[in-house]
């Protein structure tokens, strides 16, 4: 591709002067389009980090005690009017007027505050799509071919071997050795286990995601539709078809991926979206849950619905945000949750990655080639591409010692990260780059040691 370029600009004629020429250029152009996109992302994420009124619903919770009370319903019709409706359980999300002003709203949460009947009163803040598109994309349709056989594995004496899949664009995914997988997949290429996808859906009708994807919902398969990408591009990374003779490998070869799709046409979602979706993907049996969005805004509905989805044993990895300044992003922040901040291909951190104390890994989020729609793929950058390659090693984790707990997972992979900038956790890189190998050896090791 580079060649077919200079021969373009060269008048077909190739020399190491011009390719020299040409590639100082090239990075020159490069330099200055980073530089205003790191001023122009700077500009927006600080007036974003401060404007907390973006929202057009109230989530609330009632007291227990008024829960259980025969007029609970009227109480509910008094202060929050007739629209109101039940997210799970006992909270529930009252619609505003979408011309009210700031003030108004702030008016409104005062109100239900001081009627003394809800412990939770919040915003249903915005989540946003933590993807970069900075570098030109690359599509390729697929070639058609007969899927051949997997490859061998462990067929040395003791020593796995590092195993290169026969995915025809498999050479351009350099982000899979950056982490170690294409050795890791000498001990394990996965299992089954389910990893759900709270994203913009899937193109389940992607060759290469064929087979692999189902529905979160038993209503119909309207959230597997995907018309944004993200999704599709997400779930790549984690899962897709793998040594079958056509585009991409995937980091768990063998694991199956159920969409949720808590998204608008605009790609944002709102936390009543994730607080359901996260019920929704324990009822489907996931084990791990992947968010690929996120906000600066705390609350404590997002909180509570973490940690349930914690305590009923699913492993949560999220992105640690595009803001390129230090700030806390939810759901990264809150404990137990594994944040991923998104590096190059020197492993220095990438310019929009955003740091703080909810980064936990980082990954490499740079031009990461995956899936795409209309059975395409893409070039794509941001922290939405660095987290779901902690997503496929959990799943490898988790093949190689399925009675892990998700805490016992989640300290697998941080130990094993190789350490990045200050020496032990930092704000930055937190405890360092994803290396998959090593965390698949330290849980094969595990499980020969609990038997």
């Amino acid at each position: 591709m580079w060649d077919a370029k200079l021969q373009a600009q060269t008048g077909g004629w190739v020399t190491e002067s011009n390719m020299n020429i040409l590639k100082n250029k090239s990075k020159f152009v490069y330099g200055l389009i980073s530089a205003l996109l790191i001023i122009l992302t700077s500009t927006y994420f600080a007036f974003a980090a401060t404007d907390n009124n973006d929202y057009d619903s109230l989530i609330v919770r009632p007291k227990e005690i008024i829960s259980k009370l025969k007029r609970a319903d009227r109480l509910m019709y008094k202060y929050a009017g007739q629209k109101y409706k039940k997210i799970k359980n006992n909270v529930y999300l009252i619609p505003l007027n979408k011309h009210d002003s700031a003030e108004t709203k702030k008016q409104k949460i005062a109100e239900l505050k001081q009627s003394g009947i809800f412990d939770i009163v919040e915003p249903d803040y915005k989540l946003a799509l933590d993807q970069e598109r900075i570098y030109t994309n690359i599509i390729k349709h697929l070639e058609t071919e007969q899927p051949q056989p997997n490859l061998p594995i462990n067929t040395s004496l003791g020593e796995p071997k590092e195993v290169t899949p026969n995915d025809k664009d498999f050479a351009i995914q350099y982000y899979l050795k950056e982490v170690n997988a294409p050795k890791a997949w000498g001990i394990t290429t996965g299992s089954s286990l389910l990893v759900g996808v709270l994203d913009t859906g899937v193109d389940v009708n992607h060759p290469d995601l064929n087979g692999k994807v189902s529905s979160g919902t038993d209503v119909n398969d309207i959230d597997l539709k995907d018309t944004i990408g993200h999704g599709t591009e997400v779930s790549g990374i984690i899962a897709a078809n793998t040594n079958n003779n056509q585009g991409i490998a995937g980091v768990s070869w063998n694991t199956k991926i159920i969409s949720l799709k808590i998204t608008d046409n605009f790609g944002q979602a709102r936390v009543s979206n994730v607080v359901t979706a996260l019920d929704q993907a324990y009822q489907k049996g996931v084990k791990i849950v992947h968010i690929s969005l996120s906000t600066n805004q705390f609350s404590q509905t997002l909180k509570s619905a973490v940690q349930e989805a914690q305590d009923r044993g699913i492993l949560i990895i999220s992105t640690s945000g595009n803001s390129g300044i230090e700030e806390l992003r939810y759901p990264a922040a809150f404990d137990g949750v594994i944040g991923t901040g998104a590096v190059d291909e020197t492993k220095q951190l990438e310019f929009y990655s955003t740091t703080g104390e909810h980064v936990s890994l980082v990954a490499p989020g740079a031009s990461i080639y995956t899936t795409s729609l209309n059975s395409t793929y893409d070039k794509v950058t941001g922290t939405s591409f660095a987290a779901p390659q902690v997503s496929g090693a959990a799943a490898l984790v988790w093949s190689i010692a399925p009675n892990l707990t998700n805490t016992e997972v989640r300290n697998i992979l941080i130990s094993s990260a190789d350490d990045l900038g200050d020496a032990g956790k930092d704000k930055q890189y937190g405890y360092g780059l994803l290396n998959i190998e090593k965390a698949v050896e330290l849980a094969k090791a595990k499980t020969a040691n609990n038997q």
